[in-house]
């Protein structure tokens, strides 16, 4: 044997280890790839659905701490972080279309919340003209999920008569819940909370950022999923936005 001689797999072997250690040597600390957003890493102009990455994971983890549910923080823009950013689109008034830009990270900063109830410290209230769910636990905003009310336009009902597709505004409380799906006439109803006569906040596979039911609030059926473990008979429900006002609607003794 030649200790003198050096094989060719040797000599790959000692090149890659050198190119290797220089590459950790010229690793940037700021490299999102590596270790998340840093402060030298530019902000993306927008975050749209489809696209992943270390600010999707970042985008997650601040929508889950002001109040919307974007889903498990995975770095993947998919239908629950869509059903986020669609709640935070239409509390700010924003163009409702999943696009989440860089001039809105400090809206996102803003606490979501709404006036205390001493009456009823645990409520749902649900806000017509935002087309958002509201959970309200021991006064603070506990979730802010995005629905879809009544559409406004006719239908006909199981005897033939002429309905329009109005969501009723006004205070009720659960007075029905029905566990998994209900079939009904007009369609299926995911874990439905019955609030008046056949009016229910229930999941749906159909959910879009306007009104389009016949007059029940659908929710993501993710979302009714969670919120079905926050709900109970008897809790109060507010529904307000369209033709009256959260005042009108919601009871005047308030915390100072």
């Amino acid at each position: 044997m030649n200790i003198g001689r050096i094989s060719w797999g040797a000599v790959t072997i000692i090149v890659l280890v050198m190119a290797v250690s220089s590459t950790a040597l010229a690793l940037d600390l700021d490299d999102p790839n590596l270790f998340g957003p840093g402060e030298a890493w530019p902000t993306p102009a927008a975050i749209d659905y489809g696209d992943s990455g270390p600010w999707v994971g970042r985008l997650q983890q601040e929508l889950t701490d002001a109040g919307f549910r974007p889903g498990r923080i995975d770095g993947h823009y998919g239908p629950a972080t869509r059903g986020a950013v669609y709640a935070f689109q239409k509390v700010h008034a924003l163009d409702r279309d999943a696009i989440f830009r860089a001039i809105d990270w400090d809206l996102l900063a803003e606490p979501v919340a709404l006036d205390p109830v001493d009456s009823e410290p645990d409520r749902v209230e649900v806000d017509l003209g935002k087309q958002v769910l509201y959970l309200i636990v021991d006064n603070s905003v506990e979730a802010v999920l995005p629905v879809s009310s009544g559409s406004g336009a006719s239908y006909r009902g199981r005897g033939g008569a002429t309905f329009r597709a109005t969501t009723p505004e006004g205070s009720y409380s659960f007075y029905r819940h029905v566990n998994g799906w209900r079939i009904s006439y007009l369609g299926g109803l995911y874990d439905p909370f019955y609030f008046r006569g056949g009016y229910a906040i229930h999941g749906s596979s159909s959910v879009p950022p306007f009104p389009a039911s016949h007059g029940c609030v659908r929710v993501e059926i993710q979302d009714m999923d969670w919120l079905s473990a926050h709900l109970r008979l008897g809790m109060p429900v507010h529904v307000y936005g369209n033709t009256v006002t959260r005042a009108d609607v919601v009871p005047t003794g308030t915390s100072t």
